[in-house]
């Protein structure tokens, strides 16, 4: 039997397409080693390849055991674990929703256009889930061009609602929020780290270039706690990158420099607003910096309000005291506070807690990938969450005003559905883990053009 037969019967039995080439690929080099050895004994070629071949053994058994092998499997734990946390997180919204109105106050929430996204969200994420994320690689660059132009077309001619050039309006679809739709660059930027693996510190500022327009184009909505989850995701990505070893570049300084970085950018965001932000962001600084009691604007209020919800909170049940829910301006903000103050800290705390282990389980899982794009996509989707969920239990309890977007407690239609998405990212990540090849990155920016093969770099040198 000739190579190309055998191979071609051997992949026939792989039933995951993305595994077929990759598959090929090896068995081919096998094949040519072992040819190279009966050659080096004295066999012509015709005979070298098919003694090699028949070393292979029988193709369809070997073909099948790889398809057990290579079988993408479904995370359906994990899906059913996001379906019982949409499907609370609906509620609890509803619920908050019904108390405002029995007090007298407006109702924020569409239940029927909210239940709409979840479902649409929930019917995005499992595409996604299916689809072949590793072909994001070889268009990642073009990808991040077209979030920074659309946004600094937001910005140039967007409309502009409490101050914030910050929204669409898409007919038959509504507000678009610009903010929560750059969150898709997160796993973005880590595809285009994939593409300089194996460069020096030229990739480094190249890296650096690529993580600052997205955070100066949202800074400029102005969206300050957006633009400074983006940059601290995209340090920490980075991070992770130098650490695995993908430059050649000292890892433990750049590391440690990159570290630096993301700890000092707090201070440096802080002095800009002290110095030189508007009247309501110095006080937003004031009111963290500073005991809520004593800082002034919406935010040190808010804060002190919610303090005063969990002053009378109990372990389970409502407060002892009759919580005003319509003191707090921004209700759907605060959902877990409300659980808190209806349900008690032990209901919130299983919440937070079934919420917290779905995002750290998807931060291990993504650690321990051995795709290497699949792993830095993986990293960079579950630290964005974890950020965003800290900030948002942070709020709840009263430590300080930061809003964020929570996945599955926070109102929005655009943040509900970009959530959706990045959980498909993930899932899918999940799924194709025995699966997933690594693909070789374009070599230019635009798809259209040809693209030059990129160095390959070997899995030793990699995972170092």
């Amino acid at each position: 039997m000739k190579r190309e037969e055998y191979l071609q019967i051997l992949t026939d039995q792989i039933r995951c397409r993305m595994a077929r080439d990759a598959v090929k690929e090896e068995y081919c080099a096998h094949i040519e080693d072992q040819m190279q050895d009966f050659m080096s004994e004295g066999m012509d070629r015709k005979e070298a390849e098919e003694a090699a071949v028949k070393e292979m053994g029988d193709p369809v058994e070997t073909g099948n055991e790889l398809d057990r092998i290579h079988r993408p499997v479904m995370p359906w734990g994990m899906i059913a674990l996001i379906a019982a946390l949409s499907i609370i997180g609906f509620a609890i919204q509803m619920t908050m929703q019904g108390k405002v109105e029995t007090a007298g106050g407006y109702g924020w929430m569409s239940i029927s256009r909210n239940l709409s996204f979840m479902i649409i969200g929930l019917t995005v994420m499992m595409a996604v889930c299916f689809a072949d994320y590793t072909r994001i690689a070889r268009h990642a660059r073009f990808l991040m061009l077209l979030f920074d132009a659309g946004m600094l077309a937001v910005l140039l001619f967007g409309r502009t609602i409490n101050g914030a050039s910050n929204y669409v309006d898409i007919p038959f679809i509504g507000y678009v929020t610009a903010e929560y739709l750059m969150l898709l660059t997160v796993p973005l930027y880590a595809a285009v780290l994939y593409a300089y693996r194996g460069q020096g510190y030229r990739a480094l500022g190249k890296a650096v270039l690529w993580m600052l327009v997205p955070v100066v184009l949202t800074f400029r909505i102005p969206r300050l706690t957006s633009a400074y989850m983006l940059s601290v995701c995209f340090m920490a990505v980075l991070a992770a990158a130098v650490w695995k070893g993908w430059f050649r570049v000292a890892k433990k300084g750049t590391f440690a420099g990159i570290l630096a970085c993301i700890f000092c950018l707090p201070a440096a965001l802080f002095a800009w607003l002290w110095f030189f932000g508007a009247e309501y962001q110095q006080e937003r600084v004031q009111a963290i910096l500073r005991d809520p009691n004593q800082g002034a604007g919406a935010g040190g209020y808010v804060v002190q309000v919610v303090r005063e919800f969990l002053d009378s909170s109990r372990i389970a049940g409502a407060g002892a005291a009759d919580a005003d829910v319509l003191r707090i301006p921004e209700v759907s903000e605060f959902a877990l506070t409300g659980v808190i103050a209806y349900y008690g800290i032990l209901a919130a705390a299983v919440l937070a807690g079934l919420l917290l282990f779905l995002l750290f389980r998807f931060l291990k899982i993504s650690l321990r990938q051995r795709n290497q794009l699949g792993m830095l996509m993986g990293t960079a989707c579950s630290i964005l969450f974890l950020l965003e969920t800290a900030g948002y239990i942070v709020t709840n309890l009263g430590v300080s005003y930061i809003g964020v977007f929570c996945p599955f407690l926070s109102y929005g239609g655009t943040g509900t559905i970009v959530t959706y998405v990045l959980l498909g990212l993930l899932l899918s990540i999940c799924r194709y883990t025995r699966t997933a090849p690594e693909r070789e990155a374009a070599g230019n920016i635009f798809p259209f053009r040809a693209a030059a093969p990129a160095a390959k770099i070997t899995d030793k040198k990699t995972d170092r």
